[in-house]
């Protein structure tokens, strides 16, 4: 096994997405693609731009109810796949040691491995596939405007955006609107791509801390067909013991790669975790104050309502991986602990106690404690969400 090969799903899409992250020690892609993601890029910074100024040049409520979001998540997805970039270094030492450690020849860490990471893949294709028709759908609303007039003016854009100087044609018009759909498609494609990049490193490394709580258990139980000679006794054989501290050993050395992995995983993501945290608050109360327009338009409403779903879904898969990954590395003694480890002799009893003590260190991945993403803190961005929604609303 190794962290490009257990990956089909984020292969292609970090492919599509044109965010090119590195999914190998060495990180090199064909001419073709870098070609594609130099293209990609360009259209990113061209629309980035049209859009902060078209904010500027239409009215407050066009900006706010068309025209933020795109940008919140525009900026979001921008930000933090450059950041992985700018760390390509420790992102393919990481993914090296990732490689390393999942190279162990045993069946449980397979199983432990595809068990966290499927789990995720069929979330993440729903939310693709709805959301790239909402997108799709969304962009497309203003196009009927192409058969009523002639004239056209940056309010006409379903998302405020300037190509040219009002007022222009209705080539020009559906020219831009067309570039307004492929950006934005490729907008939601980052997201979701650099989205499920980092859930996957999230859930290998979860997986490796079930997978040394696992090898505790089968090391110091009973019944173990490697070290079981029928019971064991006050005093245990030395071929026994001689057993148990070489497999002590050698999942120490794991569990020492696991903990610098970690670390470094940290390093990488946790300034990421706390802007999603943050950007998911605005996300989710400007998907608010738009379902507001179901009452006038029901299509509108059904889309965004489709959207938002997935988005929430997609957050809470988020919340939920990171929420995971700490359960697992304060419980990897836990269920070791009620097994024999106490009848081994006193080198054994010392490890596994220094193993318990690393694993009671709280484990976070975010940069600031008040923005850590985690089951109760997806909870909270509905609230903070649902309560800046409701006095935007009346400020309107």
């Amino acid at each position: 096994m190794d962290f490009q090969k257990m990956n089909s799903f984020n292969i292609w899409l970090n492919l599509l997405s044109g965010n090119l992250l590195p999914m190998t020690a060495n990180s090199s892609f064909p001419i073709i693609w870098k070609i594609y993601s130099v293209f990609v890029w360009l259209l990113a910074l061209v629309y980035m731009g049209s859009l902060i100024c078209g904010c500027f040049c239409v009215s407050v409520e066009k900006a706010l109810n068309d025209g933020l979001l795109s940008l919140i998540v525009s900026v979001e997805g921008i930000f933090i796949v450059a950041r992985i970039h700018a760390q390509r270094g420790l992102v393919q030492e990481l993914i090296r040691k990732f490689n390393d450690v999942l190279r162990v020849e045993d069946k449980d860490m397979k199983r432990i491995v595809m068990t966290n990471l499927k789990p995720m893949e069929i979330p993440f294709r729903l939310y693709l596939a709805g959301g790239s028709l909402s997108v799709f759908l969304f962009c497309c609303t203003s196009l009927p405007l192409a058969m009523e007039k002639n004239t056209f003016f940056y309010e006409d854009y379903k998302i405020p955006v300037i190509f040219s100087k009002e007022p222009f044609s209705t080539d020009i018009f559906l020219l831009g609107s067309i570039i307004l759909l492929i950006s934005n498609m490729y907008v939601f494609f980052r997201k979701v791509g650099v989205d499920v990049y980092m859930t996957y490193l999230v859930a290998l490394i979860t997986a490796q801390y079930q997978y040394v709580s696992l090898r505790l258990v089968s090391i110091f139980r009973d019944d173990d067909p490697q070290c079981n000679n029928g019971s064991f006794q006050e005093n245990h054989s030395n071929n026994i013991d001689f057993f148990t501290k070489k497999e002590i050993k050698i999942l120490c050395r794991h569990y020492n790669s696991v903990t610098c992995i970690i670390l470094m995983l940290k390093k990488l993501l946790s300034l990421n975790f706390s802007l999603i945290y943050i950007n998911n608050v605005f996300r989710f109360c400007f998907i608010g104050i738009m379902l507001t327009k179901i009452s006038t338009s029901v299509l509108e409403g059904f889309m965004v309502f489709m959207y938002g779903s997935g988005a929430i879904l997609q957050f809470y898969i988020l919340c939920s991986s990171v929420q995971k990954l700490v359960e697992a590395s304060m419980e990897v003694t836990d269920k070791a602990f009620h097994e024999n480890w106490y009848r081994f002799d006193i080198s054994i009893k010392r490890t596994f106690i220094l193993v318990i003590m690393a694993g009671n260190l709280e484990l976070k991945l975010s940069t600031f404690e008040k923005f850590s993403l985690s089951l109760p803190s997806f909870m909270a961005v509905l609230n903070q969400s649902y309560s800046i929604a409701l006095l935007l609303l009346r400020m309107k």
